[in-house]
């Protein structure tokens, strides 16, 4: 399992094992941005090798979808403006997601006329599989039932999405059955606080986040997430 793809609608879902894959050159930072830069310099070891895969991993899926020469990737915060954002491209017409189990890394990208955000989450899989409820987080979901650990990418893949991550309130964060969300065969999660504005998508329109569970690498539980353009539809 060095490497794999797998497709969620228009979203494009990479992995890559930073311990098993073939180093990568430094030089790809340059696309991305000059705080990246900074960043993989601060780090070494295990740190600065899986920080230098998932960028060049990401770097590879960008570069299929715009011909933008500097991307201003940043993970900026843009409530605090503190170094703990959602990844974003400043400069690209490309949304981006990325997520990290040890050092497999899995990043997810599509044009923003396909999608407004997109979130991917993996988790290394459970010894006793992925549809046990992860007791550890019953106290955050509580009065409502801890996920599992397939529910759980769901949710932050959902999360990354919706662009507040886990400061939602979580017991009221509610995962739809198969087949409820906007895109063919996906589920859709009702987020608190998230109105057809904040989803970008037409008034009227139902605004939870379309998310799927994406067959990845084995041992890990992999899931994607995507809130549709303005007027875009994706049936299949």
């Amino acid at each position: 399992m060095a490497t794999g793809r797998a497709h969620f609608g228009p979203v494009t879902i990479a992995w890559t094992d930073a311990a098993a894959s073939a180093p990568r050159s430094a030089h790809v930072l340059g696309r991305l941005g000059e705080q990246q830069m900074r960043k993989y310099a601060a780090l070494s070891g295990d740190a600065a090798t899986r920080f230098l895969a998932g960028r060049s991993l990401l770097a590879d899926l960008i570069e299929e979808l715009t011909d933008v020469a500097d991307l201003g990737f940043t993970t900026t915060c843009e409530r605090c403006g503190a170094d703990h954002g959602r990844p974003r491209l400043e400069r690209a017409p490309v949304e981006v997601s990325l997520s990290y189990a040890g050092s497999v890394i899995a990043v997810a990208a599509a044009r923003q006329t396909d999608a407004a955000a997109v979130g991917v989450d993996i988790e290394r899989e459970p010894s006793e599989g992925p549809l046990v409820p992860l007791r550890d987080l019953e106290r955050l979901f509580a009065p409502a039932e801890a996920p599992d650990t397939q529910g759980w990418t769901l949710i932050e893949a959902a999360l990354k999405a919706d662009g507040r991550g886990v400061t939602v309130d979580l017991a009221q964060v509610k995962v739809g059955e198969i087949g409820t969300g906007r895109l063919r065969g996906s589920r859709a999660v009702r987020i608190p606080s998230r109105d057809s504005v904040d989803a970008g998508v037409d008034a009227g329109v139902d605004a939870g986040v379309d998310a799927g569970a994406i067959a990845g690498p084995s041992g890990f539980v992999l899931s994607a997430a995507m809130v549709p353009a303005a007027g875009e539809r994706h049936p299949a």
